[in-house]
């Protein structure tokens, strides 16, 4: 602190014989007085100031420093200092408030952000820069592998902050480049109700050839990168249904709520997790858009969980759920789908203790074509090898998928192809493979279709394999025909599964069930 000198004043009295000397000290009347230096930051944890805001003498003069957080600069003061000086001179002669105003940083990470020039991304401080408000709109491109593993030290121990927000989305671009991210934490908050995932909210922006790979221990290790092959592309715009999603917040490890934008040639390798009471999709959370050539591959655990996305109501093509999904239900590729599903597969282990399905929960508009389901299955309710309920189109799929059921002494329901096949609902050129196992005693009922109110055309299962003798439980068993293993497997699937066009969709192996042929592509 700085004071005012006091003034000494040397007073001369003659008295007879005597000289006398009285000494008198004067200082200024504000010295007396305290006054107090109310410092306001705007924003908010953008900087701090020197000295700090407290009491000081009155008269004192201040050299005020404004001094910015990282990422931040200083712009003026406001209040009872006005000036862009910094420090600045300040005498406290009466009690203050004073503002100190900072701004963002620009970008230094190279590019100018436009679509031509955009900015280049090597680090983690680049990834979270790109959250900022006044950035979510601007181009992005990977110029190397990023270790993100000090991720996990940001928002004080929160992790990293998912790009984007319902109210303030991503509409920029953001091209990986082939590179990859390793070792990315983002903390999942419950109470929350923005989007969640490395990308949590992008309104009609672009995501491309980004690869996460947060597989632990090993997520140090190189993988292969080259994930941005022959993208077959989607005739039709992205489905928009009666669906209501305007509070749908959308949790996934790659993305939480894509609307409306166009994510391509990505992948989500190793664990993620969600709360016992979240919805949550290994690559997507919500999808309204375009997805294609995606994947997730990992270890998946939520108390709703789907393979690959929680609800589509876009669409979505040569994506994949790979690796186990565990929760209270479980789906291998979606839960609720109103849009289009196409040269898609779910290669999946699937818990789910109150219901599972090996593709898809609720089937309720658009279509599901050429894709497929295999892995394991189990659930000690309902359980179906491809859809639970399906009240729209599904083609030319098929199941493979191997059911576990466990008995908790109540009634299950236990169907191949569909649990239910609604009025709408229409499966045509499809077929299901897979084994079925009971523990238990329970009253099971069990085919190949539980309820059929709907449209079967060339549907068939193996009912040797599968152990499901009966076509449907209640509802017409028309266009659904159960084969032997024999029938069903090398060239002779061929001669008995005569609907299914097997000069451009399927073709026969020589001792396995058919496959579709853009699997060996």
């Amino acid at each position: 602190m700085i004071s005012k000198p006091c003034q000494a004043v040397i007073t001369l009295f003659f008295m007879p014989g005597i000289l006398l000397f009285l000494f008198m000290f004067g200082c200024s009347a504000d010295s007396s007085t305290d006054y107090t230096l109310h410092i306001e930051i705007v924003p908010e944890g953008a900087g701090a100031t020197f000295p700090q805001p407290g009491s000081f003498h009155g008269g004192e003069n201040l050299n005020l420093k404004a001094i910015p957080a990282e990422n931040y600069l200083f712009e003026h003061w406001e209040g009872d200092l006005t000036t862009v000086s910094n420090p600045a001179d300040l005498t406290m002669n009466s009690d203050k408030y004073i503002t100190a105003i900072f701004s963002r940083a620009p970008l230094t990470m190279g590019g100018d952000g436009s679509e031509a020039n955009p900015y280049l991304v090597y680090s983690i401080a680049d990834l979270v820069a790109i959250g900022l408000e006044e950035n979510l709109d601007k181009h992005y491109i990977q110029m190397g592998d990023i270790d993100a593993s000090g991720s996990i030290e940001l928002q004080n121990g929160s992790g990293f902050q998912p790009i984007g927000t319902r109210e303030q989305p991503f509409t920029g671009s953001f091209n990986g480049n082939g590179y990859t991210i390793f070792g990315l934490f983002v903390h999942n908050q419950r109470s929350s109700n923005n989007a969640t995932g490395f990308f949590g909210y992008m309104k009609n922006g672009l995501i491309e050839e980004v690869i996460i790979d947060n597989r632990s221990p090993s997520w140090l290790s190189k993988t292969e990168k080259n994930f941005s092959g022959q993208v077959g592309k989607i005739s039709k715009e992205p489905i928009f249904s009666q669906a209501d999603l305007t509070s749908t917040r959308g949790v996934g490890a790659f993305i939480g709520f894509n609307d409306g934008g166009t994510i391509r040639n990505s992948v989500y390798m190793g664990t993620a997790g969600g709360h016992i009471h979240q919805a949550m999709g290994g690559f997507a959370g919500v999808n309204t858009g375009v997805i294609e050539n995606s994947h997730f591959n990992g270890n998946l655990s939520s108390g709703s969980v789907a393979g690959f996305v929680v609800i589509n109501t876009g669409s979505i093509d040569q994506s994949s759920a790979n690796g186990s999904a565990s929760g209270m239900t479980g789906w291998g590729f979606v839960l609720t789908n109103y849009g289009q599903i196409t040269n898609s597969f779910a290669d999946i282990g699937v818990s789910g203790t109150n219901g599972a399905a090996g593709f898809v929960g609720y089937h309720e508009g658009g279509v599901i074509t050429s894709s497929y389901a295999s892995g394991i299955i189990s659930s000690s309710i309902d359980i179906s090898g491809f859809a639970l309920n399906n009240n729209a189109e599904i083609n030319n799929v098929h199941s493979v998928m191997d059911l576990d059921v466990v008995d908790f002494s109540a009634s299950r329901r236990i169907a191949g192809v569909a649990l239910s096949n609604k009025h709408n609902g229409r499966i045509e050129n499809s077929y299901f493979a897979g084994s079925v196992e009971i523990t238990g005693s329970s009253d099971f009922s069990k085919a190949a279709i539980i309820e059929n109110q709907g449209t079967m055309d060339n549907v068939y299962w193996d009912k040797e394999r599968s152990g499901l003798n009966n076509t449907v439980a209640v509802g017409s068993p028309d266009g659904a025909t159960g084969l032997t293993t024999t029938q069903m497997t090398g060239p002779a699937a061929e001669q008995n599964m005569p609907g299914f066009d097997w000069v451009n969709l399927w073709r026969t192996t020589p001792d396995g069930y058919p496959v579709l042929r853009w699997e060996d592509e």
